[in-house]
């Protein structure tokens, strides 16, 4: 072999050898790049799969589910029990784009109502011991959006002389998600909900309403209520005058119950997996369903349990009132909901619904819900809990 054809032979080995080096680098290069890139599910509330839409946190489901609250921005800690000035919770809330958490726990007691602004984060379950929680007047967050509320007590009660308004107020708002609140001893409505639209209240407890003793009043919507429980409210458990998702609930001790209004509006209702149970103050077990005329209903795997005996022994709960039965859900998006039985769901709310760990109001809410029939109340004044602190608990 010739000197010129070894070096030829050589030159081309050696370019294969540069070629194929180049193309291990190209390669590597692609997967360390990939790899630097973080997976969806290490971003906070980042959904997996890219074809939906990022939900809040993880659980959240239902219309208001979207919110995507503070996002990034700055934490604001609130730090005193103040009703107003640096550090409270009434100026926390009083400018959009924040993060809320706590680094103090107890009772703000506010004297006058609260306004709620935009885009926040408030993350009630930072604050140490058994909590925070928010008495004597109204919180409202009319007009706000893009609202994420965790594990917070609101109690209006009658120390608010105002006697037509609620302990909640969400006057025209739009995107929020409640979950693991409770909200009590309203004057008109616990929650009062007209022209908001793309509300979930999820694992909450909406109980002992005084004044009209009304539980919540929902209009325009939709509106997801998941894993929540309505106690003691002689009716609006809830009122929905929107289009709803009313998936394992529970509703207690009431005179009427799932309550369309009897309104000239026609809305659709997804009720699926929910218990109903009477009480002392339940005079007509066939109010579970009242007003519901005009109506859209999906009824499915709903129990009434009316025996006030002290065990759950519901019976399959009927569709009632003159609603026309749906053959499956109104909403596309009900069926991706985890839905579990209703004896199920009154397990799981009994155990975790309402802010924790449970104070003495809920306690008591869900003592008497517990007691499947037995104990309970419709209340005139928070006072007549007999619990300390004019009757909101400590």
């Amino acid at each position: 072999m010739s000197e010129h054809s070894s070096m030829h032979k050589g030159f081309w080995k050696q370019r294969r050898l540069y070629v194929t080096l180049a193309l291990l680098v190209l390669i590597v290069s692609a997967f360390a790049g990939r790899a630097s890139i973080p997976r969806a599910h290490s971003a906070p509330y980042q959904n997996t799969n890219a074809a939906s839409p990022a939900v809040a946190f993880p659980g959240a489901v239902g219309f208001g589910s979207n919110a995507t609250g503070g996002g990034s921005s700055p934490a604001y800690l609130v730090t005193n029990l103040n009703d107003s000035g640096t550090g409270s919770f009434r100026d926390a809330v009083s400018k959009s784009n924040r993060v809320i958490n706590f680094s103090v726990s107890g009772y703000i007691r506010l004297s006058s109502a609260v306004s709620v602004s935009s885009n926040l984060t408030i993350n009630g379950q930072t604050a140490p011991g058994i909590g925070v929680g928010v008495m004597g007047r109204e919180v409202s967050f009319s007009g706000a959006s893009n609202d994420i509320v965790r594990n917070i007590r609101f109690r209006q009660g009658d120390l608010d002389t105002a006697k037509s308004k609620s302990t909640l107020n969400l006057l025209n708002a739009n995107t929020l998600i409640f979950d693991h609140v409770s909200v009590e001893f309203g004057r008109w409505n616990d929650i009062d909900s007209v022209g908001a639209k793309n509300i979930t209240v999820q694992n909450s407890i909406i109980a002992d309403p005084i004044g009209q003793q009304f539980g919540a009043h929902t209009e325009t919507g939709p509106y997801t209520w998941y894993h929540d429980v309505f106690a003691n409210s002689h009716n609006r458990n809830p009122l929905a005058k929107d289009n709803t998702q009313f998936i394992n609930n529970v509703v207690y001790d009431y005179q009427a119950g799932y309550t369309a209004g009897n309104s000239s509006g026609h809305f659709s209702d997804d009720i699926i997996g929910n218990y109903f149970i009477t009480g002392p103050a339940t005079t007509n077990p066939a109010n579970t369903y009242f007003q519901m005329n005009n109506q859209s209903v999906f009824n499915k795997d709903n129990y009434l349990d009316s025996s006030k005996n002290g065990t759950l022994d519901g019976q399959p709960l009927a569709l009632s009132g003159g609603a026309t039965a749906l053959s499956a859900p109104w909403s596309s998006t009900t069926n991706s909901i985890p839905t579990s039985s209703a004896a199920s769901a009154y397990t799981y709310v009994a155990a975790n619904a309402g802010a924790q760990p449970r104070d003495q109001v809920d306690s008591q809410v869900m003592g008497n819900v517990t007691s499947l029939g037995r104990t309970g109340s419709l209340w005139t004044t928070q006072k007549a809990t007999n619990l300390g602190n004019d009757g909101y608990g400590d």
